[in-house]
């Protein structure tokens, strides 16, 4: 195993990176010799080629690469292809934060780290049904899951609470057990992607839907296409 530390030098790249990764030589990384370096992503496919060649050196002798360390919101397999990663990249640029953050979440609650379904996930990121909750709010997820359900979609629900007049001013949403009904909800129709996300069972993400041609000619990126 090879010991020595992974430098954090800036890669001299001047995009704007949506993913860091340390790419290394695998075969050398056996021998007990760390050759690599950071890409960022997304880049052209000859910087690519120029990188893994001058950089990670590899050659007919050293051709398989590994992905030793990353920066980004998503957990990346070691094995995932760097060409497929560039492509997540590019897809990141076309994306909002917020949409990124839920897309992050989701891809982590279900564990999904391999590059196909991080695509699929974040090119479907519409087809989630979710609320969102204030992490830093007073009160436990679920009493924030219980209000959050009650103020944003059953309306039905608060006016029938806010009416039940109870005297000195009080209703029924006063006294409502906003914690024990986000529970009842949690337990049976969701789960909690993070402190900020509940997502509900109902979302239709199907991550094997799109392949990478598919979403790589819908992009229809430069930088994606080999010169």
């Amino acid at each position: 195993m090879c010991e020595q530390k992974i430098s954090k030098q800036t890669n001299p790249q001047t995009t704007n990176p949506q993913l860091r990764v340390y790419i290394a030589n695998l075969c050398k990384y056996n021998q007990g010799e760390l050759t690599g370096g950071w890409l960022n992503l997304p880049a052209t496919h000859d910087e690519i080629q120029a990188f893994l060649k001058n950089q990670v050196e590899l050659n007919n002798l050293h051709e398989e690469y590994a992905i030793h360390d990353f920066e980004s919101d998503f957990r990346l397999g070691e094995y995932e292809n760097l060409y497929d990663l560039n492509l997540l990249a590019v897809m990141l640029e076309q994306m909002s934060e917020h949409e990124k953050a839920i897309a992050a979440a989701y891809c982590s609650a279900n564990s999904l780290k391999d590059t196909l379904s991080i695509l699929n996930t974040c090119k479907q990121i519409d087809e989630l049904f979710y609320v969102e909750l204030d992490a830093n709010a007073w009160g436990s997820r679920e009493e924030k899951l219980g209000y959050a359900i009650v103020d944003e979609f059953d309306s039905e629900l608060k006016m029938a609470l806010e009416q039940c007049k109870l005297g000195a001013g009080f209703c029924a949403y006063d006294y409502f057990d906003f914690e024990k009904y986000g529970r009842d909800i949690a337990l049976s129709e969701g789960y909690f992607a993070s402190d900020e996300l509940f997502i509900f069972y109902v979302s239709d993400i199907d991550v094997k839907l799109y392949t990478v041609r598919e979403i790589k000619d819908e992009l229809c990126d430069a930088r994606l296409e080999e010169v």
